[in-house]
């Protein structure tokens, strides 16, 4: 593992300011800097402002024209990222990072980073991946699979890889995927490359591997980062396998599942069960004791697709197939379906469900297990197919789909 020990040091610094859902959680946001959020978790820790949501709606800021792409918004220091594509023709394009002024939605800047992905089934061509952001840098993956580090002031580059030429992965059917996560100075990511490459770590100053594990292919998952009794530790889902690893890339457990290669995230229910999910089959919950993984439930009340379910106050809130649900953690029972969303995305604020549908409905709702309580709703943007998830920090709500991105105020 090359320049292993490099890190060591201040990775042992950075566990000390971890907890349970990653980095210590406060009321004052940093942004949403990364896919799924502060912490990657589809939560925000800021405050809303108690208002009659059925009265005042929320407040449209802006909305401006996009290109096709699925990657969140990404927001820090006044400024919204993301990507999106154009077609030349019918078989040709460009794959773009983008900078908007966070008051307005006028481009800042805009940087092509490949040629396009083309989407064989005709559900949106582009970039998949959500980018991530350190205090100088941006880090993103196109849907062919190039992996760089770009200015934040200009999208300048800075060093870029391949995941198919440097490390032999295979395109998955529907294109790269995986988000990027930070953890200090490395980069954690599903690669699906070959002879020991499906997961690695890399030097976000250089791209220099830092460690690679695992053998898999290339699938559309994004590690979680979580704390398990005291260690840091990166999940992975890949094929039928749930894999642990510790922030140094040695192999903590792992875990074979009933269930196939599923889409969505695993997600964390404290301190120490997982929850995966998958449309085909549905859930299963493992504990993780001594490093070992048993499985302690199971169950086809929550199939997810490809939004990730959110953990909250013993509660499951997800996707099951086209209905939002929530569901007990502790008996799998479902306490509320909703329909009329279809395949829809939706994050956590302040207890606050904040949905988005596939035909681009804003809605907000309490996340209570008693019942499904809308709070407000507007027709936020339209045009084509809705499955980006929202973003949300100081505030504002940022949604986005193929051809439209609009900006909310809540608070």
């Amino acid at each position: 593992m090359q320049n292993k020990n490099t890190f060591l040091c201040l990775i042992a610094i950075l566990f000390l300011g971890w907890t349970t859902a990653g980095i210590s959680q406060s009321l004052n946001s940093e942004g949403w800097k990364q896919f799924r959020g502060e912490y990657g978790n589809g939560i925000s820790s800021e405050k809303l402002i108690e208002k009659d949501w059925k009265t005042t709606q929320p407040e449209l800021l802006w909305k401006k024209n996009i290109g096709s792409g699925f990657s969140e918004l990404v927001v820090t220091e006044k400024v919204v990222y993301t990507m999106y594509s154009e077609k030349l023709d019918s078989v040709s394009g460009f794959e773009y990072l983008v900078a908007y002024d966070e008051k307005t939605g006028n481009e800042n800047w805009r940087i092509i980073v490949d040629s396009i992905y083309i989407e064989i089934d005709g559900w949106g061509d582009g970039p998949r991946s959500t980018p991530t952001i350190d205090d100088e840098n941006i880090y993103c993956l196109s849907g062919l699979g190039k992996f760089s580090a770009r200015s934040k002031k200009d999208g300048k580059l800075i060093w870029e890889l391949d995941f198919v030429k440097d490390f032999g992965s295979a395109q998955p059917r529907w294109g790269y995927a995986s988000s990027p996560k930070l953890f200090g100075n490395m980069l954690i990511i599903e690669v699906g490359g070959k002879e020991g490459k499906a997961f690695m770590a890399f030097d976000k100053n250089t791209g220099d591997v830092v460690w690679q594990q695992g053998n898999g292919v290339a699938t559309y998952n994004t590690p979680l980062l979580v704390n398990i009794e005291g260690q840091q530790q990166a999940l992975f889902v890949n094929g039928r396998t749930l894999y642990s690893y510790n922030l140094q890339g040695d192999t903590l457990w792992t875990y074979p599942m009933h269930i196939p290669g599923n889409i969505v995230m695993p997600v964390m229910i404290d301190p120490d069960k997982v929850f995966v999910s998958y449309i085909g089959s549905g859930f299963f919950i493992a504990q993780i004791k001594d490093n070992k993984a048993e499985e302690i439930m199971k169950g086809t009340s929550m199939k997810t697709d490809f939004t990730t379910s959110i953990y909250h106050d013993g509660y499951i809130y997800g996707f099951h197939v086209a209905a939002l649900r929530c569901i007990s953690a502790e008996t799998g029972e479902v306490k509320w379906s909703k329909r009329g969303f279809g395949k829809g995305s939706f994050i956590l604020v302040d207890g606050k469900l904040i949905i988005l549908s596939d035909k681009g409905k804003l809605a907000i709702a309490n996340a209570s297990p008693e019942a499904y309580q809308e709070l407000g709703a507007v027709d936020a943007i339209s045009g084509s197919i809705t499955w980006t998830a929202p973003s949300y920090t100081n505030g504002k709500v940022y949604v986005r789909n193929q051809t439209e991105m609009a900006c909310f105020k809540l608070n």
